[in-house]
């Protein structure tokens, strides 16, 4: 009888239960995932102390507890895998004055370095004002896609409908997307005032989705003409600036900077945005300066298409590793780099902190 129970697994982003034996059949992203056998894979993204990707960690690098339990890793990969992303652009009146870097930031998720038909990347887009409109179904045709994509990213006097965005690209990746793995990109100032989802009810959603939400705010600082100041590491004035008749957009497209990184004052962003993507395991961060919009959403293409993915058979308290039939609670994840001295400055900020459980007999 116990051999043939169903487990039902309420997964949310960075956080799939995979079975140890035997082939499962192919479901639908946004249904429960039946199974008999239980694995747990976190999928995890590591910043190093300067804020770049982490490389190069292993297995014993990483410790594991669920509830309180430290758990034995059974494999650390970390292999470059194809992604479906879906960019979601903010268009919105409020927008108005960023959309020539809202275009290079989405332009920056696209990888031109890896052979196509190595990897099978693919994107979509969507464009969010008073309501959610889809600009360009999957694809993997690269260089179509930066052909057509400064001719359907324009302003409008619209509202902002982000949560409606996010419900709309969240079900798109789920239903449509080839690759397993995939991952929304948020674009925008981080308003919302023309949903007809609120946040509790996106948030639930987003909760058992199995989609990873990063949000890039476009900062306060993005306003004209400031916006066009050099690097605070810079010290000599654009002569450029000093021409009010030359057009501030001449200066586009911005170059992205040859180190990428996300450093800590770049994680930071709004309350909501901030709730929705960490129960994604995802996370939100915040461009302040010219050059900041596309170096952080090209870090987040890269973080994604390289992240670890950690695997045990959880082992609770008391238990080897079965869980008793009848139980629907909440089980806690927690991780951490050992030992903490070497791994100083680290941070492993995007990953499912825990998962619902259902064990029912037939």
């Amino acid at each position: 009888m116990a051999a043939n129970r169903e487990v039902f697994l309420l997964l949310a982003a960075g956080l799939l239960v995979c079975p140890s034996r035997g082939p499962v059949a192919q479901t639908r992203p946004d249904v429960r995932i039946v199974t008999n056998v239980e694995l747990v894979q976190i999928p995890v993204i590591v910043f190093d102390d300067k804020g770049a990707v982490a490389t190069n960690l292993n297995k014993s690098d990483f410790r594991v507890s669920e509830d309180g339990v430290e758990q034995q890793l059974l494999y650390c990969e970390r292999v470059r895998e194809s992604v479906s992303f879906v960019i979601l652009a903010d268009l919105s009146s409020s927008m108005t004055r960023k959309i020539p870097f809202v275009e290079e930031a989405a332009l920056s998720v696209i990888d031109p370095v890896q052979p196509l038909d190595l990897y099978r990347d693919e994107y979509s887009l969507f464009g969010i004002e008073s309501r959610v409109k889809r600009l360009v179904s999957f694809t993997r045709d690269q260089q179509d896609l930066e052909r057509r994509l400064p001719l359907l990213l324009t302003p409008t006097n619209g509202s902002t409908a982000l949560f409606d965005g996010i419900y709309a690209g969240v079900t798109a990746a789920q239903r449509e997307a080839m690759n397993n793995r995939r991952a929304v990109i948020i674009i925008s100032d981080g308003g919302d005032n023309h949903s007809r989802y609120n946040l509790r009810e996106t948030k639930r959603f987003l909760e058992e989705a199995d989609v990873p939400v990063f949000a890039v705010m476009a900062g306060s600082s993005f306003e004209l003409p400031s916006i066009f100041s050099p690097p605070e590491n810079k010290t000599k004035q654009d002569p450029g600036l000093g021409n009010k008749s030359k057009s501030p957009f001449s200066r586009l497209p911005i170059p992205v900077e040859e180190k990428e990184y996300i450093g800590p004052a770049e994680r930071r962003g709004p309350n909501n945005l901030k709730a929705l993507t960490e129960v994604t395991g995802g996370g939100v961060f915040t461009a302040h300066h010219l050059h900041d919009l596309p170096r952080i959403v090209k870090t987040i293409g890269l973080a994604v298409r390289y992240r670890y993915v950690l695997t045990y058979k959880p082992t609770r308290r008391g238990q080897s590793s079965a869980v008793p039939l009848g139980e629907n609670n909440w089980h806690k994840i927690h991780l951490e780099l050992l030992p903490k001295d070497k791994f100083a400055g680290y941070g492993i900020p995007y990953y499912k902190r825990g998962y619902n459980r259902i064990d029912r007999t037939p």
